[in-house]
């Protein structure tokens, strides 16, 4: 005979996972990740006993592995809406810098707490357990922006890869600023990139290649 799923219970269960990688998020950003033990994160998500962690999470690396995607999922539910209401490839690039830029400051502990984590979490082999390569699905995406730019007329030539991966450098370089100055001018800083990769990418009639 077949178990049949408890749909109150998977609810519940996954409200418990939220709280608890809600938690974790607060206490990575407040103490650091080194600090953030299940007793820390317990005591923010008002649970009982540190077991209820463990209940719904192999491990601090596992734990740690879905507050990353966390922030990585929040991150794109709210970036995607500005780049979409956008018709030309020139406005979705505008658009994915600003809302960028947006979502750090306006969801800065998610940053505080992602950025920490990617300098500290490693794997059993000692090394840095995020990367570059966890910004491949963005690479992706941003490169296609890139190369339907180019196709319609509106950037210039240049290797759609590339320039994918040096704003995700420069977007990462304003994320530790957001971090580390909580006055930070976010607004100057967004024009001074959305100018920057706008000549970096804008075609010129005059000297077409």
């Amino acid at each position: 005979m077949s178990v049949r799923s408890d749909p109150e219970r998977s609810v519940t269960t996954v409200a418990r996972r939220a709280q608890i990688v809600s938690a974790a998020i607060a206490t990575i950003a407040e103490l650091g990740f080194a600090k953030a033990s299940f007793a820390q994160i317990a005591r923010r998500a008002d649970l009982s006993s540190t077991r209820l962690i463990s209940y719904h999470f192999a491990g601090k690396d596992d734990l740690v592995e879905a507050v990353v995607a966390e922030v990585f999922t929040v991150a794109g539910r709210f970036i995607e809406p500005y780049v979409l209401a956008e018709s030309t490839q020139a406005g979705k690039l505008r658009a994915f810098i600003e809302a960028s830029a947006r979502f750090y400051s306006e969801y800065r502990q998610h940053v505080i707490a992602v950025r920490d984590i990617w300098v500290r979490f490693r794997t059993g082999d000692d090394l840095l357990r995020f990367g570059l390569h966890t910004h491949e699905p963005e690479f992706q995406v941003v490169a296609e922006i890139f190369a339907a730019g180019q196709e319609s007329g509106e950037f210039r030539r240049f290797d759609a890869r590339t320039m994918a991966i040096t704003l995700r450098h420069a977007l990462d370089g304003l994320a530790t600023q957001v971090s580390a100055d909580p006055d930070l001018d976010v607004d100057s800083y967004t024009r001074e990139l959305v100018q920057m990769f706008d000549r970096a990418t804008r075609r010129d009639p005059e000297c077409d290649e």
